[in-house]
């Protein structure tokens, strides 16, 4: 008997959930690296495992979209699972020798510069297994087994931040027990990932065949190509233009530069993985409307969620922003003072990283890749410059800002970007883009203008109870937990006076009310 797929809401429900659980083992993680490793050495690993995670991005050529695609719409078969094991035994294969190039002290010292080479393999590993981990999760999620996956990576991630932390109190954790630790989460994870899977096809019945014959992979190879072959100048723009700027950050400013644009990096993924547990669903039914030819359902998925998750990422990002100086004591301490500048321009990253990864869904699902890789050479054109511009030194044209300047130019072409895909996408499937831009707009100011207010206004409260000689804990984490209660309030209130906000009509809230208490009466 085959088991029904749960619906959208209850996989995103669960996703969210499993998310708000790793947001503090994430947090927790981050506190403790930077802390641990100082800034020269978390900005090696940080450049280390960023250069080889953009090898496997590149090796990766869109093939695990087409995967993710593929599969969503013909889930029973197996073989396509198989067929994709040899894909990723291949971007491992790549990934290892470039590794063991860069231990070759004139390739290595010209790109890895200031960096000890001997990171080069141990970070080749963590980035395919994080790769690969990735493509596992997201079969899950193709699969519509989307529950058990998260649970199950909720709990290795609760015992993966344990294990951290004995690490760090017991004066044991280094740059090689970090790696060590991070291969065993990693290796775990993509293990139940793959036992989820495999439950789930032998509960429907689903014979599990991961050899395909010869007529297959050639019939899948050729799938792949028609799919993939246009993202590849798309993937190597990609890499080419994301590695060159943290190369850049290296060649001009040095590890401890990389060490704080690195915290700003980590503090603006926190406010992301709210959004990232939809994007991902989204972009299944997105898939499935377009092999359906739906176009219309495309536009409605695209007109009722986009705003959504730009509003719940503002909702983070704001915030982040505006606490952005007790964010950086709590992650880095003293020591990344200089990167609270970086951070709070990084907190906007999240914005548009929702938005692009919708737009970007709506051409891979409709296989208009070729679009796709003329915006990537458009983008390393004008993302180039910029970045040339911002951290280049003076003598070479450039402001030469560091880590500053690489956040204001991450963030900066992102929107562009992002805008363009919007744009673009909203010429043939139906998509307000001029109401959606005049959203992002005013749903940051309103936001932004909240999280000040309740910053300024726990501020003022502490100064005021120390002047009154008060004894209070109104200092530190406890007035940035009071921010977050005020501004959390202050946002739901200004969300039930104007929905819009949420990309929702007032009709729209009333049934959403409605719904919620029908589901608490059930209970």
């Amino acid at each position: 008997m085959q088991k029904t797929t749960p619906t959208l809401a209850r996989r995103y429900g669960f996703k969210l959930l499993a998310n708000m659980a790793s947001v503090p083992v994430y947090l927790a993680m981050e506190a403790i690296l930077p802390r641990a490793l100082g800034p020269q050495m978390y900005g090696n690993y940080s450049f280390a495992t960023n250069l080889f995670q953009q090898l496997s991005g590149f090796l990766d050529m869109g093939t695990s979209t087409c995967f993710y695609n593929a599969l969503s719409r013909r889930r029973d078969e197996t073989a396509l699972a198989g067929f994709y094991l040899r894909v990723a035994l291949g971007v491992a294969g790549v990934s290892g020798l470039a590794a063991l190039l860069m231990l070759w002290p004139p390739v290595g010292g010209l790109l890895m510069p200031g960096v000890p080479l001997w990171l080069a393999p141990l970070a080749a590993l963590w980035a395919f297994l994080t790769w690969w981990s990735r493509v596992l999760r997201s079969m899950n999620d193709a699969l519509g087994a989307t529950i058990p996956s998260e649970l199950a990576r909720t709990v290795i991630s609760l015992l993966a931040v344990a294990l951290l932390a004995v690490l760090f109190w017991g004066n044991w954790l280094t740059i090689g027990s970090l790696f060590a630790q991070q291969y065993l989460m990693l290796g775990a994870t993509a293990l139940a990932f793959w036992l989820v899977s495999r439950r789930h096809w032998l509960e429907r019945g689903v014979p599990l065949h991961l050899k395909p014959d010869r007529a297959q992979v050639r019939a899948y190879g050729r799938e792949f190509f028609d799919y993939s072959h246009p993202l590849f100048v798309q993937a190597l723009l990609s890499f080419f233009m994301l590695t060159a700027e943290r190369w850049l950050l290296q060649w001009f400013d040095g590890s401890a530069q990389q060490g704080f644009f690195a915290l700003s990096q980590k503090v603006s993924m926190a406010c992301f993985l709210f959004v990232s547990a939809m994007t991902p669903l989204v972009m299944r039914e997105l898939s499935i409307a377009w092999g359906q030819k739906d176009v219309s359902a495309m536009g409605r998925l695209l007109t009722r969620f986009a705003p959504l998750l730009y509003a719940v990422a503002a909702y983070f990002s704001c915030f982040t922003l505006a606490e952005g100086a007790a964010l950086v004591e709590f992650f880095g301490g003293v020591e990344f003072a200089a990167a609270l500048l970086p951070v709070q321009i990084m907190a906007l990253y999240p914005l548009h990283q929702a938005y692009g990864q919708l737009a970007g869904s709506v051409f891979h699902a409709t296989g208009r890749t070729r679009v796709l890789r003329n915006l990537a050479a458009l983008e390393c054109v004008y993302g180039f410059a910029t970045a040339w511009f911002l951290l280049a030194p003076a003598q070479l044209g450039g402001l030469n800002l560091g880590a500053t300047g690489l956040a204001v130019k991450t963030v900066a072409v992102q929107c562009v970007t992002v805008n363009l895909y919007l744009w673009l996408a909203s010429r043939f499937i139906p998509f307000d883009f001029w109401r959606n831009a005049a959203h992002q707009v005013v749903c940051v100011a309103a936001l932004l203008a909240l999280a000040f207010g309740a910053r300024e206004a726990t501020s003022s409260l502490a100064g005021a109870l120390a002047v009154a000689g008060i004894d209070t804990p109104l200092d530190g984490l406890m007035r940035f937990f009071l921010s977050g209660v005020v501004y959390t309030f202050l946002t739901g209130g200004l969300c039930l006076l104007a929905p819009g906000l949420l990309g929702l009509t007032r009709r729209e809230l009333a049934e959403l009310a409605v719904r919620f208490r029908l589901a608490v009466l059930r209970r």
